[in-house]
């Protein structure tokens, strides 16, 4: 069975094709992507604009519309943050619904951050031993511990680097003093949110997002070269580039290693982040793993034995609200 996965976040729409009968799966066997520009068009009180609902409209019926050639059996679509905590994300589903032929559906920020959690343990293809994830994502920050597929431990915490950036950096590049703010939230909440995880053990430290990938090129970058795939990020090469990050805008950001040009309006926000998560959980640094959420769902299909479209659907329906 073919299986369509529409992961429609902050900053883009993708649609990827997944055999799961093929023995390279969770590889995508068809993909395609369009530009949500969510996290733009996002204001301060969480609402979606007009123009960044039709923004999202348009980049999940290019992707619907793309698929068409691939033919999946049955199409899954899903919003991340930026969908599902808009002020007005009952309208926004509806529309982005409208448009994609399928309900659109959201994971709870904790079942998010646990489905991307096993997609790491399943990457490392070690079972019962403690693994640990990290992932920066657009509205959230989610650290999840445990030695098992259900993890007993799963913080999210409302530090997305988009909302941050939105709340904590509006101004490009940042004044000072809204840059002292945020790391004054950052240094206030996070060791206090990741107490218990930080006395647990911890095990193998994982990177997840795309937000810690593109930091550890940026961090990992030597003068004069660029570490295009780095292993991991670590700490004493990421620490250094935040002052740097601060005095930049969004265009000169974009020219550095590894920082794509829709990433550079947060990826201050992000580094920071980063840069405080791993002083609370006193790790030095993290694996970069990548896979994410949507090789997470895949194997949750696989693993519940879904061999029809409608039980896909129905499976749906169970994980997903």
């Amino acid at each position: 069975m073919k299986l369509g996965l529409l992961d429609i976040g902050s900053a883009a729409a993708r649609l990827e094709v997944v055999d799961l009968d093929d023995p390279r799966m969770p590889r995508a066997a068809w993909s395609a992507k369009a530009r949500t520009r969510l996290a733009e068009h996002t204001l301060v009180s969480g609402e979606v604009t007009e123009e960044g609902a039709q923004q999202a409209v348009r980049a999940v019926r290019y992707c619907v519309r793309a698929a068409e050639e691939a033919a999946p059996d049955a199409l899954i679509a899903y919003g991340t943050a930026a969908v599902r905590d808009a002020t007005n994300a009952a309208e926004l589903r509806e529309r982005l619904g409208a448009a994609a032929g399928v309900q659109v559906r959201a994971l709870s920020p904790s079942d998010e951050a646990a489905v991307a959690h096993h997609a790491a343990r399943r990457w490392r293809g070690r079972s019962g031993r403690a693994l640990t994830t990290v992932d920066i994502g657009g509205g959230t920050t989610d650290v999840v511990t445990g030695t098992g597929e259900r993890p007993p431990e799963v913080v999210t915490l409302p530090f997305g680097a988009a909302r941050l950036t939105r709340s904590y950096l509006p101004d490009d590049p940042p004044r000072p003093e809204q840059v002292a703010e945020l790391d004054e939230l950052l240094r206030a909440t996070i060791p206090r949110s990741l107490e218990r995880i930080a006395r647990r053990e911890r095990g193998h430290p994982i990177a997840l997002s795309k937000v810690l990938r593109q930091l550890a090129v940026l961090a990992e970058s030597g003068a004069g070269g660029t570490a295009r795939h780095p292993h991991r990020l670590r700490r004493s090469m990421l620490t250094p580039w935040i002052p740097v990050l601060a005095e930049l805008d969004q265009r000169q950001r974009a020219k550095l290693p590894g920082v794509s040009r829709n990433r550079g309006r947060r990826i201050l926000a992000g580094a920071m982040t980063a840069d405080r998560v791993l002083e609370a959980l006193g790790v030095e640094e993290l694996e970069i793993c990548p896979w994410g959420l949507r090789e997470g769902l895949v194997y949750r299909f696989v693993e519940a034995e879904t061999e029809t479209p409608r039980e896909a659907l129905a499976l749906a329906g169970d994980l997903f609200s």
